[in-house]
This record gives structure tokens, C-alpha cells and sequence, in this order.
């Protein structure tokens, strides 16, 4: 029970803390979104139905959510990740696309797809869940 007259959390104590979160994001990153066509998997060289909607710093970490299967004599592999984005007013992120049809996030050469959005009542930054669909990218 807080003090008489305090609150346990104080008015403004997300945007307080939101520069604390974006100084331990140290991953570039590029978000896509698919415009063109259907989504193949994964996306061939020099596929032009893209558009740039962000780019800047992001933390991504996996989740340990490993998932394989054998789908029709393929076998397929994905892992989960927390895909952590800045909440500042500097570089805004506009809003983005998740589920089947996600935005696809780039960071050191690997490509996430976009399937959850996490929400809270209080943010320091925008959290998602992606995945990576190992299939076939591997020799």
C-alpha cells in the first residue's frame, strides 16, 4: 500500500524509462512488408514485391520455443523470437502487419516474420513475436 497521497506507479513512468529500453537495443534491423503477390518461403533473390517501412535499432533474443514437424514427407523447423523495437518519439514505428501476412524484420542476415503483437498497460517498448522458418534455407 503506497503512501497516502503517492501512486505506486508515478504518471509518466513508461516515458521515463523508454530511452533505458531503446539504449540496449543494438541490433539494425529492417522491417518489409510484402506488397506483391503471394508470400513464398523463403523469398527468392531479387524478389521486388517489397517495400521498406522502418529501419533502426531493435533487441532479439529467441525464446527456446523450438518446433519441428514432418509435413507431408518435408521436414520443417521454426523458432520463436522476441523481436524488442523502440517506443520513442525520434523514429516512430508506424503500425505494423502480424500474423500469416506479418512484416518481415532483417537483422545480421536473418529474416523474421512478424505473428504477434504483446500489449501491456505499461510499454517501454514494442513487443513481438516472430518467427524463423529454418526449412530448406539450410545445406
Amino acid at each position: 500500500m503506497p503512501f497516502p497521497g503517492t501512486k505506486i506507479i508515478p504518471d509518466g513512468w513508461s516515458d521515463h524509462h523508454r530511452p533505458v529500453a531503446a539504449g540496449g537495443m543494438t541490433a539494425d534491423c529492417v522491417i518489409e512488408r510484402v506488397t506483391d503477390g503471394p508470400a513464398p518461403f523463403p523469398l527468392p533473390e531479387g524478389w521486388t514485391g517489397r517495400t521498406l517501412i522502418w529501419a533502426g535499432k531493435a533487441r532479439i533474443q529467441e525464446l527456446k520455443r523450438e518446433q519441428a514437424a514432418d509435413l507431408a514427407g518435408q521436414p520443417t523447423e521454426s523458432r520463436q523470437y522476441l523481436i524488442q523495437l523502440p517506443y520513442l518519439d525520434l523514429n516512430p514505428l508506424p503500425e505494423l502487419h502480424v500474423g500469416e501476412r506479418g512484416d518481415l524484420v532483417t537483422s545480421n542476415g536473418t529474416e523474421y516474420m512478424l505473428k504477434q503483437r504483446m500489449t501491456g498497460s505499461e510499454l517501454w517498448a514494442h513487443d513481438f513475436i516472430a518467427w524463423e522458418n529454418q526449412t530448406q534455407q539450410n545445406p
